[in-house]
């Protein structure tokens, strides 16, 4: 189960059964009294970001948890009564030891809250040492991190220059950092590297505006996985419209893809997505979990595949496990829909 793939992630929370009836904004949380730890466990199978270390709900620290629920531990506590930082995304080198963070750390625009707008920065964390290091700056609005499971690579995603989305590629000292793409006119964001080290995916946006899957071989060969689906309404307030595909990520095999994929434009402008596979060669798509819940970023691990659900109408956000053909769904944690599960990763 420990394979040595890359990205960061182990399960979230609390209760292997799912359900806390009646957790909301407002009521006790049972994260709150967390004794600090630095590194996860050998146990743990999940990593993720949340705001539920506090009472209510704010800036997102980092924590991990065993696929059943049990063993929580809070990672990083980086919001002190001097300090507020906001962990978006995490994701883990080999060693586990060592993560690469996104991160909102000052209020740049002043309005009282740490959000994407503010800018978001890569920051390198030792978390046995509980030191940390910036990498890439917050003007460059990071959107996507990932860490390579075989050797020294990490790959984002970043605003350029022209303000469109690339993907980068760099040492995990912040060295040899360079531009993937360059494309003035196309997004390239959310980068996941393979199982074995030798290529990424990632969605692309054209002047369409509909975000599709690509492989990343090289430079010279980036090949469509997805094509969309149907729709045109755009999403207020993100990148996205209707039938856009986001967020991929390889199976453990490295042959076939699972990503979401947005189908309507409600949920309080969350959006309605679905989570689909497919092979790499664009064949086999497959819808896993779908209806009229928000969605998170999947992650594809040993034993299923994990992804956060915001439910509106029942007023819960939850950490869903479901196996690669939708059968078997389970839910390890289960908050109120005011509180961020965020990404999502099982620790290879």
């Amino acid at each position: 189960m420990r394979h040595a793939r890359l990205f960061a992630a182990v399960l979230l929370l609390v209760v292997a059964t799912g359900a806390m009836p009646g957790c909301s904004s407002e009521s006790a949380n049972p994260f709150a009294d967390l004794t600090p730890v630095r590194a996860p466990t050998d146990a743990a199978d999940l990593i993720f970001t949340s705001d539920s270390w506090a009472a209510r709900s704010g800036p997102r620290e980092i924590f991990a948890v065993q696929d059943d629920g049990g063993g929580l531990s809070r990672l990083t506590f980086c919001n002190t009564d001097q300090r507020r930082c906001d962990s978006a995304e995490v994701s883990a080198a080999p060693d586990r030891l060592r993560v690469m963070v996104r991160r909102v750390g000052t209020d740049t625009n002043g309005d009282g809250r740490l959000t994407s707008a503010d800018g978001e920065a890569v920051l390198f964390v030792d978390l046995t040492r509980g030191t940390e290091a910036p990498l890439v700056p917050a003007s460059m609005h990071v959107s996507g991190i990932d860490w390579s499971p075989v050797d020294g690579v990490v790959v984002y995603s970043a605003l350029t220059e022209g303000g469109h989305e690339d993907c980068f590629r760099m040492d995990p000292n912040g060295q040899n950092n360079g531009n993937l793409f360059g494309t003035p006119t196309i997004d390239e964001r959310r980068p996941k590297i393979d199982p074995l080290g030798r290529s990424f995916l990632y969605e692309r946006i054209d002047t369409t505006g509909k975000g599709r899957i690509f492989l990343f071989l090289d430079s010279a060969r980036l090949l469509a996985v997805t094509s969309g689906g149907p729709g045109e309404d755009r999403l207020a307030g993100t990148p996205y419209m209707v039938g856009s595909d986001a967020d991929p990520d390889f199976s453990p095999d490295g042959t076939s893809a699972v990503f979401r994929r947005l189908t309507g434009t409600g949920n309080n402008g969350l959006g309605s997505w679905d989570v689909m596979t497919v092979r790499l060669d664009g064949r086999d798509l497959r819808t896993i979990a779908s209806g009229p819940e928000y969605r998170g970023a999947p992650d594809w691990g040993p034993i299923g595949i994990v992804f956060q659900e915001v439910d509106l109408a029942a007023g819960a956000s939850r950490l869903v496990v479901v196996q690669p053909d939708g059968t078997g769904r389970r839910v390890p944690v289960t908050l109120g829909s005011s509180f961020s599960l965020s990404f999502p990763r099982w620790l290879r």
